[in-house]
């Protein structure tokens, strides 16, 4: 096949991609892992047609895998913020879009995350050779670093904690840092428990589709999605007519130290086993100076800086396969046991084609899913403004307790109830969310110990 040939060929997978994780992102519990699974599983009956297309028919499942990521996380922005339904890369969204939400910016908040992805996309493709000649030849500091990845999540939980109750009098924070301890130490102890193989048995629920990582659906509903809505059942009144327009423009500094924050916060976690996009807004969000609270720039700030390292983290997990040769995704994995081994990006100056197609992938797919994000967040503002919010967040609620069963039967029951109880418990005692992300780094820590 000639080049060019090659070229519309895998934009068009790039495309297809774009629309499956479109789909997956506006479906609560379906995530693109999933389609990487299933693109796995059906390789040997893919591979073959394709193999009459090009002779490297692995560039083209490479595009639509990494086009199918990027889609994915920026869609997943309208379920986070109009229906409390986060997966694991945007469970932090949750509550600054909710109260973007009930003071009628809905649309706008999903308008910033989308323009952060969007952005922080573009900004990560750009530093893709500084991030290869960083971690891997000349300065190796993968290789250099490895040894301290437990020190550098400890590091990671001592900050947290660190930052947690500070107040410009210097008081009232030994308590709140206490409550952040145990929340910490509490969800670890859920994540740890829940995350290990087998947790969720094969055929336990009535749509079950055997994907370990499907308990991640009860687990990041319960501690970030289902304790806001509780919250907001006691509301009688309707949410406030969404306003529908193009967001107001952040200040200058906010804009630019929410990309900046956002990219490398993607860039540097992006290599670590086991953590992702969430993780990422972690880092973003204390770069940017901690979590906002009443303040609606910083909400704003905050989202835009959330989206752009979900994509960053997408854009830096997908390059990293390729210089450390270790996958740090599901969608990684899948690329990674399609090509049986990525060729090594080695020499810098050499490209390998079947990353050059995943980096155009990439671009191809933040282009497309912004403009598909910006126009699906009309209708779910329209309706949003519609109805009363009380009962809105009653079936919400319903809905994705029904979900949960469906998708993982009884246990997932027993992981959903669980952990809203915790997630019931920082807006109660007045400490941050984040703590919660205990249940992805605790584990993360224990296994790399």
């Amino acid at each position: 096949m000639e080049g060019v040939t090659l070229l519309f060929v895998v934009l068009a997978f790039a495309v297809l991609g774009s629309v499956i994780g479109l789909a997956t992102g506006l479906l609560p519990g379906v995530h693109v892992n999933n389609v990487a699974l299933v693109i796995i599983a059906a390789s040997p009956a893919l591979l073959g047609p394709l193999a009459a297309i090009t002779d490297d028919a692995v560039l083209l499942l490479g595009a639509f895998l990494a086009a199918a990521s990027v889609a994915h996380g920026m869609a997943a922005l309208l379920p986070a913020v109009f229906l409390g339904a986060p997966d694991s890369d945007t469970a932090l969204s949750v509550l600054p879009g909710h109260r973007l939400l009930a003071r009628g910016r809905g649309h706008e908040a999903v308008l910033l995350g989308a323009r952060g992805a969007f952005l922080g996309s573009l900004l990560a493709l750009l530093l893709v050779l500084p991030f290869r000649l960083l971690l891997g030849e000349p300065v190796a500091a993968y290789a250099k670093l490895r040894p301290l990845m437990p020190l550098l999540l400890l590091l990671l939980i001592a900050l947290l904690l660190a930052t947690e109750g500070r107040r410009r009098d210097g008081t009232g924070a030994g308590g709140k840092r206490a409550w952040a301890l145990a929340l910490l130490l509490a969800s670890g102890v859920l994540g740890w428990t829940v995350l290990r193989p087998g947790f969720l048995p094969r055929g336990g629920a009535p749509l079950s589709i055997g994907a370990e990582s499907l308990v991640l659906f009860p687990l990041f509903v319960g501690l970030f999605g289902l304790p806001t809505l509780l919250m907001s059942m006691r509301t009688r009144g309707r949410l406030p007519p969404q306003e529908i327009g193009p967001p107001d423009p952040l200040p200058a500094w906010r804009r630019t130290r929410g990309l900046l924050s956002g990219t490398f916060a993607g860039a540097s976690v992006s290599w670590i086993p086991g953590l992702g996009g969430t993780n990422a807004t972690v880092v973003a969000q204390l770069l940017a100076g901690g979590e906002p609270k009443e303040d609606t720039d910083a909400d704003r700030e905050f989202l835009f800086a959330a989206g752009a390292a979900g994509a960053a983290t997408t854009t830096f997990t997908l390059v990293a396969l390729f210089v450390i040769l270790r996958a740090r995704s599901g969608v990684a994995a899948a690329l990674d046991g399609l090509a049986d081994g990525v060729p090594p990006w080695s020499p810098a100056g050499y490209v390998p084609p079947l990353l050059a197609a995943v980096l155009l992938a990439l671009l191809v797919s933040a282009a497309v899913s912004y403009a598909a994000t910006v126009r699906l967040a009309r209708p779910f503002a329209v309706l949003a403004g519609r109805v009363r919010y009380g009962r809105l967040a009653r079936g919400i609620a319903g809905a994705l307790t029904v979900a949960v069963f469906l998708l993982s039967g009884p246990p997932g029951l027993l992981v959903l109830g669980t952990a809203a109880a915790l997630g019931l418990v920082p807006p109660l005692v007045g400490v941050r969310r984040v703590h919660l992300m205990g249940c992805l780094v605790i584990p993360l820590l224990v296994s790399t110990w």
